[in-house]
């Protein structure tokens, strides 16, 4: 619930419409729109951990769950399960809001014009 709710949000603020476009014709996001994305985000995680914490402890991500595994704080064989559970909830969440929302899907993070791959990653010098 919380993957598809969050993509939900931003397919919709990632629709074609929801560009602008300067005068030398690059298309930017409006900054209104990244308020959208990050508010679907934050209350889709507000929501769901409100529903869920007393089911799983409130972890949605497989990361924190192998972490909280390898910390001893919960047993393997329910991080195992949860990080099963989770992964396979982010496909159906993505399956779901492809289906019904009109076009691809289009919650993928990209880089700006100005960046190549090099400059993007986390090894790059600053």
């Amino acid at each position: 619930m919380f993957l598809f709710m969050a993509f939900g949000g931003t397919h919709i603020a990632n629709l074609p419409g929801a560009k602008v476009t300067t005068q030398s014709g690059t298309t930017l996001i409006d900054t209104s729109n990244l308020m959208f994305i990050s508010l679907s985000f934050g209350l889709s995680l507000i929501i769901n951990v409100w529903i869920f914490f007393r089911v799983s402890g409130a972890l949605f991500n497989p990361a924190i769950s192998l972490a909280l595994a390898l910390a001893a704080v919960i047993t393997p064989l329910r991080a195992v399960l949860l990080i099963i559970a989770q992964i396979l909830g982010g496909i159906v969440a993505a399956a779901l809001i492809e289906g019904l929302m009109p076009g691809q899907l289009n919650v993928g993070t990209s880089l700006s014009g100005d960046i190549n791959i090099a400059q993007g990653t986390c090894l790059s010098a600053a």
